[in-house]
């Protein structure tokens, strides 16, 4: 319960005990009862709202849980927000309440002190305090009566007092005044502080004996001086008419003793209204919030194909990944929440769950992508933390540090790029699409498990197989300080160009290449794998040329055979007599080209900063 439903629940509570005293007890003559109502209406009126009547619980079914996620740890960087509207309102309630406390500190220092400067005579059951002063008014203070030396009807006046004094209204008035200070937010203790003070002041007219001359006194004493609101004055012209009528109220029969029980069911109903819109909105909020089943399939939108092994991710938290059909099913899924798509190569998408229980997404191609046809090796890819147990050991899907390729992953692409082959049957039947291979990454660097999530056949699943089972030792990846084995999706995308004479992609090996075509290294900027590209070149002699993007800011280092070309050596075009330093090898001589760039050049030092091509020819 915050602040505010606090003090509305007070004031819904006070006005309550205010408007049944006002409707059915101000007019009985039960005065003593009267005041015992009040001083409990002022303490339950703070209680109340802090009470909550017992309700009974039913035990929820339970339900099924798909998947248990390990909470992510976020490190992220301080976000401005505005100002704290809550803790500014908090701290100026403190303050005025700190105030009010302080001014009613003072008053009652200021009064004790002028009632110790005054002369004092004592008795068994007061202390009577006489101030040479005739401005000051008659009234009383716990057990001082201070009294002015002018009153006639001294008498009268003491009696009344001494009722104050015997009673404790002083306690009383202190009391309620502390909790005004300190509550001051809750008007219905300034209205339960007035009628208190009224009934005060008829128990202390009814000890008066003779009723008709203490009204016509009271007249008589109207313009006299008006004292604190702290004491028990003899004298308060708000309530004159009130006490003059009570002196000569008939007294109240016993049968209205009924209307004081009459209030308990009242204020008792009014709490388990209170109590039952808490419940009530905690159970609306539960039934909004009630977790649901959703289920659905993802499809490639470039041609409609389920893609298995795409991560869903609902609240950043990863839950499942989608089978060999490209469906998916997750169970407790809050109604409102979000959930997110993502897969290597394609764009991630992220979707509101609106209560749906059906999903269906369609995933499209990323845009920067490789402008030659190709076979394309995307970045292997691993989901979240989860251990899954496998026949030897467990298999992890996102480790504290992944396993490596040696070399890197510009070394990995150069290994695709000189092991896969596009096959002769896919490329005849004009065969193209991605095959999903699934591998671990074993705790001693092996390649294990490997397997075909999604193929296309034609030879292209075997393909990505055989290449996929016949990599090197990778450096393990680890959990918590210990080698583990990890589960990788790797996704290859066989596709083919629109004219025949053209088979390119960053796999396509020198041994591919027909002995009547000449060779040329093709590169991409921004990082991006070099492709090796065959164009037919026919009754033409057969030479190597460089073209493309690949080295942007400058020849390339190339070494033939492990010897390195002078800086600026090129690749003879045809129709050209080779220089001293040019290259002119056959197509037919070459056993292999590599090309490296970034970190794997970086082992030529400056020689390499604009890359390095490697060639090997054929043994003679």
């Amino acid at each position: 319960m915050n602040t505010l439903d606090y003090f509305l629940k007070a004031n819904l509570y006070g006005l309550l005990f205010v408007s049944c005293y006002w409707l059915f007890l101000r007019r009985h003559t039960f005065l003593s009862l009267n005041r015992a109502y009040l001083l409990v209406s002022a303490l339950l009126t703070l209680v109340l709202p802090l009470v909550k009547l017992p309700t009974r619980t039913v035990d929820a079914l339970p339900m099924p849980v798909g998947v248990i996620a390990l909470p992510d740890y976020v490190v992220a960087a301080p976000v401005e927000t505005g100002p704290d509207w809550v803790q500014i309102g908090l701290i100026a309630y403190g303050i005025i309440a700190t105030l009010l406390v302080l001014r009613l500190l003072l008053r009652t220092t200021r009064l004790l002190r002028f009632i110790r400067r005054s002369p004092q005579q004592r008795t068994d059951d007061y202390v009577l305090v006489q101030p040479e002063s005739t401005q000051v008014p008659t009234f009383s203070f716990f057990r001082y009566l201070v009294l002015n030396p002018e009153d006639r009807y001294t008498g009268a006046i003491i009696d009344h007092e001494l009722v104050h004094i015997r009673q404790h209204h002083s306690t009383d008035v202190l009391s309620v005044a502390l909790l005004r200070a300190l509550f001051w937010a809750c008007p219905a203790l300034w209205l339960i502080d007035k009628m208190l003070r009224q009934v005060h002041e008829f128990l202390a007219d009814k000890a008066i004996a003779h009723p008709a001359d203490y009204a016509q006194f009271l007249v008589g004493y109207a313009f006299g001086a008006q004292p604190d609101t702290l004491v028990n004055g003899f004298f308060n012209p708000s309530l004159l008419k009130q006490r003059i009528l009570m002196l000569h109220q008939q007294a109240t029969t016993r049968w209205a003793l009924g209307k004081y029980v009459l209030v308990i069911p009242l204020a008792l109903s009014l709490l388990s209204m209170t109590t039952a819109r808490e419940e009530l909105a905690a159970i609306v909020n539960q039934v909004a919030n009630e977790p649901i089943m959703v289920s659905g399939k993802v499809t490639d939108s470039a041609d409609g194909k389920a893609i298995p092994g795409v991560s869903v991710f609902v609240k950043n938290k990863y839950y499942t990944a989608t089978d060999v059909n490209g469906r998916y099913k997750l169970t407790a899924i809050p109604k409102e929440a979000s959930m997110k798509f993502s897969f290597v190569g394609l764009e991630t998408k992220v979707v509101d769950v609106k209560g749906r229980s059906m999903i269906d997404i369609s995933l499209p191609v990323k845009s920067s992508t490789l402008s030659e046809d190709r076979v394309v090796a995307y970045e292997p890819t691993a989901g979240p933390t989860e251990a899954v147990q496998s026949g030897q050991d467990p298999v992890f899907t996102v480790v504290e540090q992944q396993p490596t390729f040696p070399g890197g992953m510009q070394a990995l692409w150069q290994y695709l790029a000189r092991n896969l082959r596009y096959p002769k049957e896919a490329r005849e039947k004009r065969i193209q699409g991605r095959v999903f291979v699934r591998f671990v990454v074993a705790s001693t660097g092996s390649i294990r498990d490997v397997s075909v999530l999604k193929g296309i056949g034609s030879g292209c699943d075997e393909e990505a197989v055989r290449v996929v089972s016949q990599m090197p030792a990778w450096k393990p990846g680890q959990q918590q300080g210990k080698a583990v084995s990890v589960l990788y999706n790797l996704p290859i995308n066989f596709s083919l160009g629109k004219a025949e004479d053209k088979r390119t992609g960053l796999v396509t090996p020198q041994s591919d290449i027909p002995r009547s075509e000449g060779v040329a290294v093709v590169g991409h900027a921004n990082n991006q794998a070099s492709n090796l590209l065959a164009d037919s070149v026919p009754n033409k002699s057969t030479t190597i040329q460089v073209r493309g993007n690949a080295f942007t800011e400058g020849d390339p280092l190339y070494i033939i055979d492990g010897v390195e070309k002078p800086k600026g050596a090129k690749f003879t075009k045809e129709g050209d007599i080779p220089g001293k330093n040019d290259i002119n090898i056959r197509p037919n001589d070459i056993e292999s080209i590599t090309v490296l760039k970034d970190a794997s050049a970086a082992v030529y030092g400056e020689k390499g900063k604009n890359g390095v091509i490697l060639i090997t020819t054929k043994k003679k």
